[in-house]
């Protein structure tokens, strides 16, 4: 394969500086960027598999999509029995969202009840975008099970608002973040959005209740695919609240740089799911944020953790 084979224009106007404005993403539109065109057979050692891009935010690919893709291009090649069990990622450079994206999926290794898949995106030059190894597994309900981790004591999700409806019409917001998601997002306490959403003495964490606007397809690839979508949503926000700053006053920003998911069990966004997460530490402007999904019985079914670089403005 030629390294400018990776990447290719949407059509042939493509062009960047007439990327339409910011807007909602609908859940409608997150499946059909979920279905990946195969370029090869999905039996060989390297695949290539096309797919569309998010085209907001405008400025890069939202991360949450990238992880979404890369676990179907490569759950599209491991064992029909088998589920994801982990995802180890790296954002290496920022992926623009004027053209398609042409995943390379290598077959690691294979074995009976395992087997492992690197997803990657490259540039037009050949150099990794984006690249994510996945481990996939048989599910062993035979077996013991245990789980220590119980979810926060939070108001419920049908008490609380829904993001777009916090912030409809406040300009301070980027439009696209204020505007409807594919999967409602209700936090639990006041986001750090602005000045005035930072509180003095902040509780550890942000807990955001989360479920897809509709009933989602039985299928494993697209429910973890749209849990690892949503889980890129929120697992920094923290960082803003610890440090006394805000996430959407001039100056704030934050980029990932790696990003982890286990999958205890298997999730389906179908129903509301609970998001706990907490930033421990932040260091010469990176932050680590892990966090736990629970389901709607309190089972623990998704760990994840993120390392971002965090830029806040002052206040």
């Amino acid at each position: 394969m030629t390294p400018n084979t990776s990447y290719s224009p949407r059509t042939p106007a493509s062009d960047p500086s007439a990327t339409a404005e910011p807007g909602g993403v609908s859940l409608e539109e997150v499946l059909a960027l979920l279905e990946l065109r195969p370029l090869e057979p999905s039996g060989a050692h390297l695949t290539r598999w096309r797919g569309q891009a998010q085209r907001t935010p405008a400025d890069r690919l939202f991360g949450g999509l990238l992880l979404a893709q890369a676990i179907v291009a490569a759950g599209h090649t491991a064992a029909d029995d088998q589920r994801v069990l982990s995802v180890q990622a790296d954002f290496v450079r920022g992926v623009p969202t004027d053209r398609d994206l042409v995943w390379e999926v290598e077959r690691v290794s294979d074995a009976v009840s395992m087997s492992t898949r690197r997803s990657t995106l490259r540039d037009g030059r050949g150099r990794e975008l984006f690249t994510a190894t996945t481990r996939w597994a048989t599910v062993r309900e035979d077996l013991p099970s245990y789980g220590a981790l119980t979810p926060r004591r939070v108001a419920g999700p049908e008490d609380l608002p829904e993001l777009s409806e916090r912030f409809a019409g406040d300009e301070r917001i980027p439009a696209w973040w204020s505007e409807p998601r594919p999967v409602h997002f209700r936090p639990a306490s006041t986001p750090p959005y602005l000045a005035e959403h930072v509180e003095e003495a902040p509780e550890p964490g942000q807990t955001v209740w989360i479920r897809a606007t509709s009933p989602l397809p039985d299928d494993h690839l697209v429910r973890a695919a749209l849990v690892a979508y949503a889980s890129d949503m929120s697992i920094i926000e923290d960082a803003f609240r610890v440090l006394g700053s805000a996430r959407h006053e001039p100056g704030g920003r934050i980029l990932s740089l790696t990003h982890s998911l286990t999958f205890h069990h298997q999730p389906d966004l179908s129903r509301w799911h609970q998001f706990d997460a907490r930033v421990g530490s932040v260091s010469h402007g990176k932050a680590l944020g892990t966090g736990e999904i629970f389901d709607d019985r309190g089972a623990h079914v998704v760990s994840a953790s993120q390392i971002a670089l965090v830029r806040t403005p002052a206040l």
